[in-house]
């Protein structure tokens, strides 16, 4: 870590006087720390995503998520190694075979694995209190046309009409992608939503109480945390 521009001393050091987690350049940092470790060992950060990490050989994958890693590939000693060389750098817990990741919920199965996210679903049913809703079968009504807001239109409050959305677009890019259009339309009203955007909103949320154990199934992928 360098000290600002102005505060540099020739032949002096500074002493950090903040724990580094309270840093804004804490993240950055160890993120560094860890890519440099691993490339000797093989592994080489994707063009893709800079998160994601690939061994030379092409059978390992490494998912970085702040402390969290999760190794993808088939179990074997690749895998056997490259956990044993993170455990001599840093205090590693093998949490063993994926189950949860950012609120997704992980099932193998003899085939691949399911993504689900019915968790998060419940969470956001009972945070915007529509736990109880009626379930509807569509998530969007054909019969009202949404615009921007006029003059005569009832104005609510933006930002949990933007929380809401939020919470969608999260499940859409994660096992709900029947979602995208929906949340593609909503999200031009953000800035200044009325009361009919704000219902047209909930309209998915009901759709979601009657459609929450719904999964993404992937075939043939094993992965391992």
């Amino acid at each position: 870590m360098d000290l600002p521009e102005g505060s540099r001393l020739d032949g002096m050091v500074a002493k950090l006087t903040k724990c580094i987690y309270g840093l804004k350049r804490s993240l950055r940092e160890w993120y560094y720390r860890l890519v440099e470790y691993l490339e000797p060992f093989g592994f080489v950060i994707t063009a893709w995503d800079p998160c994601v990490l690939v061994h030379e050989s092409g059978d390992l994958f490494s998912a970085i998520y702040v402390d969290d890693i999760t190794l993808c590939g088939a179990t074997g000693e690749l895998k056997e190694q490259t956990i044993n060389v993170l455990k001599t750098e840093f205090k590693v817990n093998d949490m063993g075979e994926l189950n949860w990741l950012l609120g997704i919920q992980i099932t193998f199965t003899d085939d691949g694995m399911t993504l689900s996210q019915t968790s998060f679903i419940d969470k956001i049913l009972i945070r915007f209190s529509i736990q109880d809703c009626k379930p509807v079968s569509t998530h969007i009504d054909s019969n009202h046309h949404l615009k921007a807001i006029e003059d005569e239109d009832q104005r609510t409050d933006a930002t949990a009409y933007q929380q809401i959305i939020g919470s969608l677009m999260y499940l859409g890019t994660g096992t709900r992608p029947d979602l995208a259009y929906t949340i593609i339309h909503l999200s031009q009203f953000n800035s200044s939503p009325s009361t009919k955007h704000l219902t047209a909103a909930k309209r998915v949320l009901r759709y979601l109480k009657g459609t929450k154990d719904r999964y993404l199934f992937i075939r043939g992928i094993i992965i391992s945390k």
